[in-house]
């Protein structure tokens, strides 16, 4: 600094030309013309370093562009950078977004991405006996989403169903309970409007299973009775419906933080929420679509009737009283409530074996037992292996 001043005291005495001052100091014209600009503009301040940074860049995204990424990240808290990427080319009309490690880097920067620590473990993958879906209305995923309490001090369970295949949520409902009646009932209203899946896939919690016989509650009775296949995820696995846990997260972190007023508003949040998510959130797992893109309404319609299950003619049909008992060769056996009033079949086999069966299902065998003084006369025993439950067509 004090060259660069004895350098300007020189030059404005006249004596030396700036050719000369700069050989003497061992800098280039270029060098000493810039010195004597800034000092003459800005006085000694002139002279200090300065930041080299340019002015502009082609590569640094347009303060328009990072406020749209801004406000819909502000908007959708839950989206990623792929997903607003998405927004910006379909929704804004940019042709050319930022790349998604950009977005990254700006959200970042910006204090809108908290990083996360995968929690350790081992991560088993899903079982092969699920099924992988091919088509929209292939399976279906329901769950109920933990209880929390509005602001008016009211219980709220919302139940889900979601469609595997294209990510679309069939319905999200803010129920008072988790018990049959509730539950039976909006289920039936979805399924009268969007019609019936092939396959439903639950856990093993109640309403939608129960620890009788083939794992069947009274709400999975009455889908098998509709044609419906019921699949069951392994105890403890919640990794077996990943895709349904992963959108019971975005639920919670978009529509409870927090929760609404009332059980109404609430719900009214949740038709808004299921809005966005159907039609306007693209989801990776379907190629950066929207579910409604690739959702149908089924064309399985609902049985109004309940019409019974129907059996092969080989087979003796039972109907179940409203205490969960039949009676077969006079003999009494208890079948569970969850089969009260629907027709239950009995298979004859070779080696003589009664075979119980609720549609395909393989209940229990009926075994008779007279000569052990501390098991009943007639009782019903377990087959080897529970399949899953079918509808025998």
């Amino acid at each position: 600094m004090n060259q660069k001043l004895q350098f300007v005291s020189l030059a404005a005495t006249g004596r030396f030309s700036v050719t000369q001052l700069c050989e003497d100091f061992d800098i280039s014209r270029k060098t000493g013309h810039k010195w004597l600009g800034r000092y003459a503009a800005h006085g000694p301040k002139g002279l200090g370093d300065v930041s080299r940074r340019p002015h502009g860049c082609c590569h640094q995204t347009p303060a328009e562009v990072l406020a749209l990424l801004l406000k819909e990240r502000k908007a959708h808290p839950m989206w990623g950078p792929k997903k607003i990427q998405d927004l910006l080319v379909y929704k804004h009309g940019i042709e050319s977004p930022p790349a998604r490690s950009t977005i990254a880097s700006l959200l970042s920067q910006h204090g809108l991405i908290k990083r996360r620590r995968r929690k350790p473990g081992v991560y088993h993958g899903k079982p092969s006996e699920l099924t992988e879906p091919v088509r929209a209305n292939h399976v279906w995923t329901f769950d109920y989403k933990g209880w929390f309490l509005t602001q008016d001090r009211v219980r709220c369970d919302p139940l889900t169903v979601c469609d595997r295949f294209s990510r679309y949520i069939v319905g999200c409902q803010a129920r008072l309970d988790q018990q049959f009646n509730g539950t039976y009932a909006a289920t039936r209203k979805m399924m009268r409007h969007h019609g019936l899946p092939e396959i439903i896939r639950v856990d093993n919690g109640s309403p939608f299973a129960s620890n009788g016989w083939g794992r069947l509650s009274r709400l999975s009775v009455w889908w098998v009775s509709q044609g419906i296949q019921v699949e069951f995820t392994r105890p403890g696995h919640p990794q077996d419906n990943g895709s349904h846990e992963r959108m019971h997260r975005d639920l919670k972190a978009e529509t409870l933080q927090p929760s609404a007023r009332n059980l109404r508003a609430q719900q009214r949040l949740f038709d808004r929420w299921r809005h966005t998510y159907n039609h306007a959130r693209p989801h990776e797992g379907i190629g950066m679509q929207k579910p409604a893109q690739l959702y149908h309404l089924s064309e399985r319609r609902l049985n109004e009737t309940d019409k019974t299950v129907r059996y092969p003619k080989d087979y003796t049909r039972k109907r179940v009283s409203d205490s969960g008992h039949i009676l077969y060769r006079k003999r009494s056996y208890h079948v569970g409530d969850a089969f009260a009033g629907v027709n239950v079949g009995i298979k004859q086999t070779d080696s003589g074996v009664s075979e119980l069966y609720f549609a395909n299902v393989h209940l229990a065998n009926l075994t008779l037992n007279p000569g052990d003084p501390f098991r009943p006369a007639a009782y019903m025993v377990p087959p080897d292996q529970i399949p899953l439950a079918k509808y025998y067509p």
